[in-house]
């Protein structure tokens, strides 16, 4: 169903009766696979509704605009306004997002920002979801108002984001990653256990994939590699990343950014691949505590396919448990997080 679209000039010029939230979903596009989580969050909260322990009230009622750039699509009837300017960090961007926030007639901002990336803040109530940083973290103070909230995937990156920006326990929400809901539509795998093994990198410079492709070859002489860059997020379409599915018998997840919202790894292991992730992964050490799917554990154990199925049978359970597999958990979570920000 298309969106409906209102030009910024008429936006700007309609007086404010009711409470208006606005969701910035320019993130879906402009910030490679973690942006997934703008995207997903937006096309759960429209097929929520009819569900009254997801449904949200901001877009049942028609409350709800989008933040989004001419050439994004998204899934349902919702207002949208549309700018070609993208997602900075310079005095000048600060400067737009400031005065739109203060002129678009919203009661409440919904954000999606790279960890380096939180200033400015602003006047309204305000949402930040928290992404990995583009660059680095380094240490500084933000003094949010008090109607500002920060989301983020476990505890590790709460703690993380207090050490770094000094902002106090109240102000930090923890809200469960999950798999995107288009698992639940799609065909499982059918693959063999002589599909290729698949890694994922982030591009850092601290890992040392040819000692780890080395080892795999020496272990798994039949089997071939494939690398593929999480920046490249055109191969993780729900449509592109379900056929490579297909074809992986066992993925590594070599990435422990903070911040990391872990879709890739969650939806994997729903269709029953084996992930082996790095011990320091925030999101995912948290869900899977302790797991022979860490990547030391696992290089250590060199787990034999029966047992390695045995594994991965009971995380999928540990993640289902928890709510990581369920269609409408962003939406459930982040309609909470919506009454809460308000009603304080």
């Amino acid at each position: 169903m298309p969106c409906v679209y209102l030009s910024s000039k008429l936006w700007l010029n309609i007086p404010m009766h009711t409470p208006r939230l606005c969701i910035d979903g320019r993130a879906a596009i402009e910030f490679d696979t973690q942006g997934f989580i703008a995207q997903e969050l937006i096309d759960q909260l429209v097929s929520a509704q009819g569900d009254p322990s997801a449904a949200s009230d901001w877009v049942e009622q028609k409350r709800a605009v989008l933040l989004t750039h001419p050439d994004q699509v998204f899934s349902g009837q919702l207002k949208r306004f549309d700018t070609r300017k993208r997602i900075g960090s310079s005095f000048f961007y600060w400067a737009w997002e400031k005065h739109f926030v203060e002129n678009a007639n919203i009661s409440a901002f919904h954000r999606f920002r790279p960890a380096d990336r939180l200033e400015p803040v602003l006047s309204c109530p305000t949402i930040t979801t928290v992404l990995p940083p583009r660059r680095g973290l380094g240490a500084s103070h933000i003094a949010p108002t008090p109607n500002h909230r920060f989301v983020v995937p476990s505890e590790t990156d709460k703690a993380t984001l207090q050490r770094c920006y000094g902002l106090s326990d109240e102000k930090i929400v923890v809200a469960l990653p999950n798999a995107r809901r288009y698992v639940h539509f799609a065909e499982q795998r059918s693959v063999g256990p002589d599909g290729p093994i698949l890694l994922l990198v982030d591009g850092s410079k601290g890992f040392d994939l040819k000692k780890l492709e080395a080892i795999l070859g020496s272990q798994y002489p039949h089997l071939p590699t494939r690398t593929l860059n999480l920046n490249e997020s055109r191969k993780f379409s729900p449509k592109g990343w379900s056929e490579i599915l297909q074809h992986t018998s066992l993925c590594f997840y070599l990435t422990e950014q903070a911040f990391d919202w872990p879709f890739l790894a969650l939806e994997a292991l729903y269709y029953d691949v084996p992930v082996i992730f790095m011990d320091n992964h925030p999101a995912l050490s948290e869900m899977l505590p302790l797991s022979p799917l860490t990547l030391s554990r696992y290089l250590t154990h060199f787990l034999t396919s029966t047992k390695l199925k045995t594994v991965v049978s009971e995380a999928r359970a540990k993640i289902q448990s928890v709510g990581g597999f369920d269609e409408h958990s962003l939406a459930r979570q982040y309609r909470d997080i919506y009454s809460d920000l308000m009603r304080s």
